[in-house]
């Protein structure tokens, strides 16, 4: 599915704003933003690190768009994905209709578990410490 020019346009002004991701300080491309909804004054979007996975929530208020709308819209966002809520659904994915918005999440083996076991064992509660030695 080619984008239009407005959707490149939009894209790359979040893009232009956001810069880089805030968790691993990947560059965005027009590729980590996924426009969420299209309405005539505003759109909302995720994007989306190529890298980490990290995801913000963007609204992009058009013309005479109302601000206080595009923040509702942003907590509802939020609120859906702290829900896991599926039937947020992301335009823009192209063909890929098996697209997971959760980034996969490492399996716990059986070593894992020893592993913790074990450190936890000779653990003495020293987080400072902990810490300090990374």
């Amino acid at each position: 599915m080619e984008n239009s020019v407005p959707d490149r346009q939009i894209k790359q002004k979040v893009i232009d704003r956001m810069g880089r991701c805030g968790v691993c300080h990947h560059t965005f491309v027009p590729d980590d933003v996924h426009v969420v909804s299209r309405k005539p004054a505003m759109w909302t979007m995720v994007v989306e690190c190529e890298e980490c996975h990290a995801r913000s929530f963007v609204a992009a208020v058009l013309d005479d768009g109302d601000p206080r709308e595009a923040k509702e819209a942003l907590q509802d966002l939020s609120r859906s994905e702290f829900d896991g809520d599926p039937a947020v659904g992301v335009l823009g994915r192209g063909d890929d209709e098996s697209f997971d918005p959760t980034p996969p999440l490492p399996v716990v083996t059986t070593d894992d578990v020893i592993d913790v076991h074990e450190f936890l064992s000779s653990f003495d509660g020293d987080f400072n410490a902990l810490f300090a030695r990374g």
